[in-house]
């Protein structure tokens, strides 16, 4: 098997074919759309994908965002990821300065609109090959909403559809410097909804105030940090939380209802379980103590990462074959006016060679694949920072720097996957290591089995601002 030919013809392929990527890209940064609220880049990803010969099962795992495409048969069965969400108030025009579409309004700031098509053009360029050189396996892209609210994977995960996968590649735009995640936090999402009784400020001695509950829960909370395994510095355990609802909003009325939103990041899915069980503990007490009732409400919770070093290896070196994004002078002129405007060094987006090396990453549901399979997720410096999460971001995500991001990755995610076809040691001694990191354990979703996706999340919010 020429490997060398192989990988010759996917770049080939995808320099000559990015029209079509690039028009569907550009929809989803023109039509950006928040978790679980995905219709209409859904529609297009799906089409695409079947327009190049890949069976698609649509609204799996009961999302209606939710697709699995595949293409071919056998082993080895090798994953793409595809995501498409978008992030609350991150309208931005590609423009130098600070200009939102609409005030207020969501935006690709996660890079998604050129993560997702990138993972499907590597799919799909993977399988023109397949078909060329005569390579047997099977290429599967997994559709999955709602990321940056960790709701999509771990869904399709208890629904099986990871089951059976050999390895699966993915990658993110990043900045500044290009690594292979090492490992990121578990995860979860969850709510407390106290209820109580109402009665007039003159006489509270009649109600039951849920803020006083909400307010002795969020202390014990405060009191239990001490007591909770730190992590790292890069990865630490943390919990955030808010008051996401309280009222009657009135100062002479004793509320009656309360609620409290809690996430919290943790290295391990023992000690989450852990301090899960604790947190709850705290709100059971302080509804004890204030003669009020506690109801909780999970909208997910994810495993931390189990990273694959003989994996990251052969995305990095197929990451390094190619060489740096070849990013024109305005281009770089553009990002360094962006970092410029946004109050950062003007340095552009990096063009050097970098190691390979290893760095703990951002929470992200893209953890659950690496319960099954081998995983490996190059984040890859190809974009002007400061940051994630970022109207800078946003801009060049919809600039042709960013059609030029994933065009790149594409080519080193279908090049890696080429590896693990043509060199099944490879992939044994990456399976190896993965059974290793697993070390007896096994797969069990931290989802309760009556637990459906939170079909409205975002839905208010698009609402306003869908076209």
């Amino acid at each position: 098997m020429d490997g060398a030919a192989i990988k010759k013809f996917i770049v080939d392929w995808i320099d000559a074919n990015k029209a079509e990527f690039d028009v569907c890209s550009q929809f989803m940064f023109d039509n950006p759309e928040l978790g679980m609220q995905e219709f209409e880049a859904v529609k297009r990803l799906t089409a695409l994908a079947e327009k190049h010969g890949f069976t698609v099962e649509k609204g799996v795992a009961a999302m209606p965002t939710a697709f699995v495409g595949t293409y071919g048969s056998g082993a080895p069965v090798l994953g793409f990821n595809v995501e498409y969400d978008c992030l609350p108030g991150l309208s931005q025009k590609v423009s130098e300065q600070k200009d939102p579409v609409i005030e207020g309004a969501p935006g690709h700031g996660c890079g998604h609109c050129i993560l997702g098509v990138g993972g499907m053009q590597a799919a799909i360029a993977l399988r023109y090959a397949m078909e060329k050189f005569g390579l047997t396996g099977t290429v599967k892209m997994f559709g999955t909403p709602a990321e940056e609210i960790c709701i999509g994977k771990p869904f399709m995960a208890r629904a099986g559809l990871f089951d059976g996968v050999d390895a699966f590649l993915d990658w993110h735009p990043w900045f500044n410097q290009s690594f292979v995640q090492r490992g990121t936090n578990a995860y979860f999402n969850k709510y407390y909804h106290f209820k109580g009784k109402t009665s007039h400020g003159n006489a509270p001695w009649n109600g039951r105030s849920t803020l006083d509950a909400g307010m002795l829960m969020g202390h014990a909370v405060e009191l239990l940090r001490e007591h909770i395994v730190p992590g790292t510095e890069a990865a630490a355990n943390t919990i955030n939380y808010t008051f996401s609802n309280v009222g009657p909003e009135f100062p002479s009325v004793v509320p009656d209802r309360t609620s409290m939103w809690f996430v919290g990041r943790f290295t391990s899915t023992e000690v989450m379980a852990d301090v899960m069980e604790r947190i709850d503990n705290c709100a059971r007490g302080a509804a004890l103590a204030t003669g009020t009732t506690v109801e909780t409400e999970l909208v997910t919770a994810i495993h931390e990462n189990l990273p694959n070093k003989v994996l990251g290896e052969v995305l990095h070196e197929n990451f390094l074959a190619l060489g740096p994004v070849a990013l024109t002078e305005e281009e770089q002129r553009f990002a360094k006016a962006l970092q410029k405007n946004a109050g950062n060094d003007p340095v552009g987006v990096v063009q050097e060679y970098l190691p390979p090396s290893e760095y703990d990453a951002p929470v992200t549901d893209v953890s659950e694949y690496s319960w099954f399979a081998p995983l490996a997720t190059l984040w890859t410096a190809v974009m002007p920072g400061p940051s994630l999460h970022h109207w800078v971001f946003t801009a060049a995500a919809g600039s042709s720097i960013g059609k030029k991001a994933y065009n790149y990755a594409a080519k080193f995610l279908a090049n890696a996957a080429v590896d693990l076809i043509a060199k099944p040691d490879v992939l044994a001694r990456a399976k190896e290591e993965h059974k290793t990191r697993l070390n007896g354990r096994v797969y069990k979703s931290l989802l309760p089995d009556g637990l459906m996706p939170p079909m409205d999340a975002n839905k208010a919010t698009m609402a306003k601002y869908r076209k």
